[in-house]
């Protein structure tokens, strides 16, 4: 019985979650099926991983920190695999059918834009951006406050001057 209510348990975090999943699966994956790959080795991890979360931290900050550390594994071994994907101008559009997310155009620049920062920037503004405080983000990426306080304001700074640039 404990193993059935565990996995509903599990099951009702994910339906409630998942829109944080679809997230970062839309900010560091282009296309659909990568998306797709990456949302379920993400829930894989979290299965793996559920057992053994004891509650010491909120349920999205643990979401988070095994979340990120699948899509930067994932990186790092793509990485090592040479590209041969041309650039496509649909590269940054995200289905709206993936994850039920409709964006507006502004949106979507400041997308385009976070695409350009590099793998932990775009943890720390996504997190930011979804209005977690500079102590969660601080520990679901292992950084001290400070730093967290002085990236985001530089980061800032970079998305400005890009959004800047992206205009006609």
């Amino acid at each position: 019985m404990e193993k059935v209510s565990l996995q509903k348990e599990f099951v009702q975090l994910i339906a409630i979650q998942q829109k944080l999943i679809h997230s970062l699966c839309s900010l560091y994956f282009s296309q659909s099926e990568d998306r797709k790959d990456m949302f379920q080795e993400i829930v894989l991890q979290l299965w793996k991983a559920y057992p053994s979360f004891n509650h010491q931290s909120k349920v999205s900050t643990w979401m988070y920190r095994i979340a990120l550390n699948t899509v930067f594994a994932k990186l790092r071994r793509e990485k090592s695999r040479p590209k041969n994907e041309p650039y496509s101008e649909y590269a940054y559009q995200i289905s709206a059918s993936d994850n039920s997310l409709e964006l507006t155009q502004a949106t979507e620049e400041l997308y385009r834009a976070i695409e350009q920062l590099s793998d932990v920037d775009k943890a720390i503004i996504m997190l930011y951006l979804e209005e977690h405080s500079y102590e969660e983000i601080a520990g679901i990426l292992n950084l001290s406050r400070t730093n967290v306080s002085t990236r985001i304001n530089r980061i800032k700074s970079k998305l400005e001057k890009l959004l800047k640039n992206q205009l006609p």
